[in-house]
């Protein structure tokens, strides 16, 4: 089989044992992000896509064929393929956090599953089988791959299956994977246009690293082919910058040196998984303590003390040592796969570094992966065959111990979400606060005056409840005389109720406050309804109504 080297890598062992790391490797990501399901409540951003299935309000494009809604871009940069996929899934399963996270916890799998054949492909079996490990052992790959709101886990997705598409299109002539990788990438493109980082990335490394392999396939006849498979793929994001010219990236595509330090030490702690900490779980329980239920809450929480609540993992250093090794292993078979990774990262870094108000959120610098792990995993097999014999043993127990201090980082999310719970953009309150909402009369409209509850709402009521965005103009510094008269209606409404985050969990600071003055200006008195808590008993939303005094 033609590969990028010369076919110097032997196969690992008898063919059924070439499938143990990439199955036990997608099992284990699987059955780890399944345990995090019910940890977390659902963010806002988690559940935005579901705006492209109940009610579609607000959807920057929406087109009518056949007296059908068709959503097409959820925002400038945001398609709606994600809602297309999940509207079937949700008539058939309900929404909630288990409908809402296993199909991304599976995708996440079949990913490794991708990932592990691109890369034997590419790089031989036993760089394969470190790249399927680390990946799935990658504490942030988990999370945001588990609690998707990104979103991320279809663009690694269509990336990895896409440059799959490309390798064996150039590896088996076999043409039907050329239109097939590059309608992938448009998908990806349309799902979410940042995906024009990374895609830029591989790019600009295939012709640096493959461009003789490149030059072979460059005809007419397969550039029309790309380009149309492409172009269809990405579709409904051309024809929205045609209905709106080039809105995309007029709004979006901005440059600045601003947060580069920033930056830098987000990226950092995205290598070593603890990039997350205290955004989804809480660093300490704020007096609220909540007890272990269950074997597996209990384990976690006393290996979290047994060592000491090990935030920090190891794969920024491994890092650090594969591009050491590098220049010794330049005139092996390793130098091309590990310049692609190396090239393909670091221009997509680049362009993440210095853009304006983007690139700076873990779940940006996620959109790199699972390219680091592929530049890890190709030098420490390669490496591993200058040791001879002892060279495989000692790559597992190398691999093992990257795997075993992931999970360690990963058990430290999991202890802190049992133990102190998540923070107010992941509380788990907003399912009971749905479930209340649910039972006020049918057609009463429901103010959400803060930022994180409204399109969580939605989706857990399928649509159903009259929810209106109470929290524009509240969440103004100032508000002028038109602000004050829209809120002043709202409150002259009959039959209207409003919900909030309390005071310690506004999201949009004041705005509680500013609704009280108004209120209290315009002669009417709350009324409260209900106080909604969490898990660990931190009152989180209000339910409230106003009358006249």
């Amino acid at each position: 089989m033609t590969r990028w080297y010369d076919g110097s890598f032997p196969a690992m062992s008898p063919k059924a044992i070439r499938y143990y790391p990439p199955l036990l490797s997608s099992l284990a990501f699987i059955l780890a992000g399944i345990s995090f399901i019910p940890q977390a409540g659902i963010q806002n951003d988690e559940a935005l896509f579901a705006g492209g299935i109940y009610q579609q309000s607000g959807l920057a494009q929406v087109v009518k064929i056949g007296g059908h809604r068709i959503p097409l871009m959820l925002m400038s940069y945001l398609g709606t393929l994600k809602a297309w996929l999940y509207a079937p899934i949700f008539r058939l399963w309900k929404p909630s956090a288990a409908s809402l996270r296993l199909p991304v916890i599976l995708i996440g799998g079949l990913t490794i599953w991708l990932f592990w054949s691109l890369t034997r492909r590419i790089a031989g079996e036993r760089a394969a089988a470190v790249a399927a490990v680390l990946l799935a052992s990658d504490t942030l790959y988990l999370i945001t791959g588990c609690f998707d709101w990104g979103p991320v886990a279809l663009q690694h997705l269509l990336l990895v299956s896409g440059a799959l598409c490309l390798v064996r299109f150039h590896v088996e002539k076999r043409r039907g994977f050329l239109p097939g990788g590059f309608f992938l990438f448009g998908l990806a493109l349309w799902d979410k246009a940042l995906f024009a980082w990374i895609f830029s990335g591989i790019a600009i490394a295939g012709l640096a690293v493959l461009f003789l392999e490149i030059r072979k396939h460059l005809n007419l006849r397969n550039l029309l082919v790309a380009v149309g498979s492409f172009c269809a793929g990405a579709a409904p994001l051309i024809y929205y910058n045609i209905c709106y010219p080039l809105d995309t990236f007029h709004s979006n595509a901005a440059y600045a040196a601003d947060d580069v330090p920033g930056k830098s030490r987000m990226l950092l702690s995205a290598f070593s998984g603890s990039g997350l900490l205290g955004y989804i779980p809480r660093n300490d329980a704020a007096g609220h303590p909540r007890q272990p239920q269950g074997v597996l809450e209990n384990i976690s929480i006393k290996l979290s003390d047994f060592t000491s609540h090990q935030q920090d993992g190891p794969f920024g250093w491994a890092l650090l040592g594969a591009l050491f090794l590098l220049p010794f292993l330049w005139r092996t078979p390793a130098r091309r796969p590990m310049v692609f990774s190396l090239l393909a990262t670091a221009i997509a870094w680049v362009q993440m570094l210095f853009a304006k108000g983007a690139g700076g959120s873990v779940h940006h610098a996620i959109l790199l992966w699972p390219f680091p792990a592929l530049f890890a995993a190709v030098a420490f097999a390669e490496a591993s065959r200058k040791l001879g014999r002892r060279g495989l043993p000692v790559l597992g127990a190398f691999t093992a111990f990257l795997a075993g201090a992931n999970a360690l980082v990963t058990n430290e999310y999991f202890a802190r979400l049992v133990r102190n719970g998540p923070t107010e953009s992941w509380t788990d309150a907003v399912t009971p606060l749905s479930d209340y909402l649910r039972h006020v009369k049918p057609g009463t409209t429901i103010y959400v005056n803060d930022w994180g509850i409204f399109d969580t709402v939605r989706m857990l009521s399928r649509g159903k409840l009259t929810l209106r965005v109470g929290s524009d103009p509240l969440s103004k510094p100032q508000l002028d005389a038109e602000d004050r008269r829209v809120v002043q209606a709202r409150l002259a409404e009959p039959e209207v109720i409003f919900v909030s985050h309390t005071d310690a969990a506004e999201q949009f600071t004041g705005v509680n406050g500013k609704l009280r003055d108004l209120a209290r200006e315009g002669g009417y008195r709350r009324v409260n309804l209900a106080e909604i808590p969490d898990r660990n008993g931190r009152p989180i939303f209000e339910v409230f109504r106003f009358e006249p005094q």
